[in-house]
């Protein structure tokens, strides 16, 4: 998936330490086949562990516990989703971020509202970014809803994403500039749709509880 590469400038990103989002993981290339697998089975996670999913997810990525809730929540659902997903015998592989996103995704996708609807509702709100990456990501998903919102209804690795992504990427400009942004990294757009599901599922979150 390089072939479409978010190009980005990034103050201090080079640190590995806990959560910020790895180089590896932000250019973590994977077949069709194996994209949509994923899916599948951030699609069966988020079904039968709604709850714990959301919870998971609303905590800053940068920390020991979120990876352990990860990995809690896809061991405690493998038997059954990995076996939906890619069929008995195999085993789900992925980097935390590609998981998260297709969980955060498939919650999005349980709400019946329209997701642009809800984006600019939540527009006015800044919920806490945990890195670079995620506060551009934030930005996108307040600033063109219309356009994430395209994204998730598209099949990965699929043309019609890869379009998308091109149209997303019109806002990464004014959105690094708005975060103060300096280093150039490149993104692949399974990373690119991960962040900003992620971003997308925490700033609807924040937004929808502070109106509740």
């Amino acid at each position: 998936m390089r072939a479409l590469a978010w190009t980005i400038a990034m103050i201090g990103f080079a640190s590995s330490g806990a959560g910020q989002v790895r180089a590896q993981e932000l250019d973590a290339p994977m077949d069709a086949a194996a994209r949509i697998a994923l899916d599948a089975y951030g699609s069966c996670i988020a079904e039968k562990k709604p709850n714990e999913s959301m919870r998971v997810l609303m905590q800053d990525f940068r920390t020991s516990r979120y990876r352990t809730g990860l990995r809690l929540l896809s061991r405690d659902a493998e038997r059954d989703c990995a076996f939906d997903a890619v069929g008995r015998g195999n085993r789900m592989r992925s980097g935390d971020l590609l998981f998260a996103g297709a969980v955060a995704e498939n919650l999005l996708e349980q709400d019946d509202r329209r997701l642009n609807v809800r984006l600019i509702s939540a527009g006015g709100t800044d919920a806490e970014t945990y890195a670079p990456t995620d506060a551009v990501a934030q930005c996108l998903a307040r600033s063109l809803p219309d356009q994430v919102a395209a994204l998730f209804a598209t099949e990965p690795a699929s043309q019609a994403e890869t379009a998308v992504a091109r149209e997303l990427l019109v806002g990464v400009e004014p959105c690094s500039q708005a975060a103060g942004l300096s280093v150039e990294i490149e993104m692949s757009v399974p990373a690119l749709r991960a962040i900003v599901a992620t971003a997308t599922l925490r700033l609807l979150q924040h937004a929808e509880d502070a109106d509740a």
